[in-house]
């Protein structure tokens, strides 16, 4: 297969991100590769480079939007920080199941195959969790300013722990666990919280899911 006239680079790209989340980097070939964004062996390398030089350019995209798609949920005024972060976890709870392929973060991804092949994109995937604890964290402060959280407890040991729920949760929906049963890891992650007396007695409880085993 030659170089399709005109092709979009950016195309190529996203397709060949859902094949390494797909297989990963060790599990992916040329071939595979090659397939996924529609070109030639030739055309790849002229193009993108090798392999290695692909995945990272794959992964610093994925980082990319991964961090921004994460602010956008947590960013915003102190009053509605609490719910933000019961946002988080609602979206970590769906995030496998909404992807009509079922496919995982590929930062997980990352770091679960052990993908130390570049240093640069061992950097890039720390750097990622870096920027993500750090949203999380000024969201966790947010909520203390407004009284939601104790302001007591330390505010990156609680972005850590949600953290550690998120891609816990990536883990067992990968492994079969459904999205019902997901939201309520979540919501029981959530109650774990150090929320104040007045946040306990302003939430109200998740409705049971019908059919919920």
């Amino acid at each position: 297969m030659g170089r399709p006239p005109g092709f979009d680079k950016d195309k190529v790209v996203q397709a060949v991100e859902r094949q390494f989340r797909r297989t990963g980097y060790a599990g992916t070939s040329v071939d595979d590769i090659a397939k996924a964004g529609g070109l030639g062996r030739g055309s790849l390398y002229a193009a993108f480079g090798d392999k290695s030089q692909l995945y990272l350019r794959t992964l610093e995209a994925y980082c990319d939007r991964t961090e921004t798609a994460w602010a956008a949920v947590l960013d915003g005024p102190d009053d509605t920080a609490l719910e933000r972060l019961h946002a988080y976890l609602v979206k970590s709870a769906r995030f496998v199941h909404d992807d009509p392929d079922g496919l995982g973060c590929m930062v997980t991804g990352f770091v679960v195959e052990g993908a130390d092949h570049d240093p640069h994109a061992t950097a890039r995937v720390r750097q990622a969790l870096g920027r993500i604890e750090s949203s999380l964290t000024e969201c966790v402060q947010a909520a203390q300013r407004h009284g939601d959280l104790d302001i007591e407890a330390d505010a990156h040991e609680v972005s850590q722990l949600l953290m550690a729920v998120n891609r816990g949760m990536e883990v067992l929906a990968r492994g079969g666990l459904d999205t019902a049963a997901l939201e309520r890891v979540g919501d029981q992650a959530f109650a774990g919280l150090p929320l104040t007396a007045r946040a306990r007695s302003q939430r109200t409880p998740r409705p049971a899911a019908s059919g919920a085993s």
